[in-house]
């Protein structure tokens, strides 16, 4: 879904839910304290680097060109559904992604004024099939293990984070227990070491969900594109350049249909240097598009970058 912000006639959010919203107060949401928003929590950093078996993408990748692709099923198992409580065939109206065993970053937008969030789905493919399966070779037939739903216990919004603005546009969701890891419900890893935050100027990521095509239509089975960062003041043309600021990631793709895939909350990833080794990290959160989605060419899209806002990440893993 889709609604214009307050902030510029050009603008929206990716996905905003048009059905009647929940007061707060009787939610899990809270508002995180004013910390010191540049200090990492020992704590919540220790929990991150205990995390050995994070951003392991399978099957293997296929080559995927700057016009996207389908998913094949299982291949980021970390990417998760946001479950709103409305009255409505599809209730997944934002995403998200795994990054410890219980915790869910998403768009701060996805949360303040919306509907509930009552459950988050992961190891989903295709929302149209009760099981989702993929040849392997062309001939082996293999089948994920059913998708796992889960509560939540708390959610907790950026403090800077102002409904209708893109600042701090971050959210942490704290499930009411802890995963069952298993091939296709895996985490992401975050760049919490050196190598990880050693970036190229024009890097290239990838965007997943479920969320609106170049037709306007929802997609039934995860999506994947191509992007590529690009100098804020790209983002500056299209929305209120006051607002674009060194905590936002500008990417745009070639073409029409990149700054429409995937819901808001969704991760922003790439393989790269981990640990020394090769893993698949997470550098931002899908947070706003152009309402021209499909139709302009080469709009770009805004992500809330996670280097940026890692020391707050760290300091809302409870």
């Amino acid at each position: 879904m889709q609604c214009k912000t307050n902030v510029n006639t050009k603008e929206i959010h990716i996905c905003c839910p048009n059905e009647s919203v929940e007061d707060d107060s009787k939610s899990k949401v809270v508002r995180s304290e004013s910390k010191n928003l540049n200090r990492y929590d020992r704590r919540g950093l220790r929990l991150l680097n205990s995390v050995t078996n994070c951003g392991i993408r399978r099957p293997p990748p296929l080559t995927v060109g700057a016009g996207g692709r389908t998913a094949r099923p299982g291949e980021y198992p970390w990417v998760a559904l946001l479950k709103y409580k409305i009255n409505d065939l599809r209730p997944f109206l934002c995403g998200g992604s795994l990054i410890t065993e219980r915790h869910i970053p998403t768009a701060a937008h996805c949360i303040i004024s919306q509907p509930e969030v009552v459950a988050v789905r992961l190891g989903e493919h295709d929302l149209e099939t009760e099981k989702d399966c993929y040849f392997f070779n062309g001939k082996k037939q293999i089948c994920l293990p059913m998708i796992e739903e889960y509560g939540v216990e708390k959610i907790r919004v950026h403090p800077s984070y102002v409904h209708g603005q893109i600042g701090f546009d971050l959210a942490i969701i704290q499930l009411d227990r802890v995963i069952d890891q298993i091939w296709n419900i895996n985490p992401v890893c975050l760049p919490i070491d050196k190598q990880s935050q050693e970036l190229a100027y024009d890097q290239g990521f990838f965007i997943v969900g479920w969320g609106a095509t170049e037709n306007a239509t929802f997609a039934p089975q995860l999506q994947e594109v191509l992007v590529s960062r690009t100098d804020l003041d790209e983002c500056r043309q299209y929305y209120n350049k006051d607002e674009v600021n060194d905590s936002h990631i500008c990417a745009t793709g070639t073409g029409i249909k990149q700054t429409c895939r995937g819901d808001s909350g969704g991760p922003l990833f790439f393989e790269h240097r981990f640990k020394n080794m090769y893993r698949e990290i997470q550098y931002g959160v899908i947070s706003f598009g152009g309402s021209y989605c499909g139709q302009e060419q080469n709009q770009p899209g805004i992500f809330a970058s996670v280097i940026d806002m890692l020391p707050w990440i760290t300091q809302n893993l409870q």
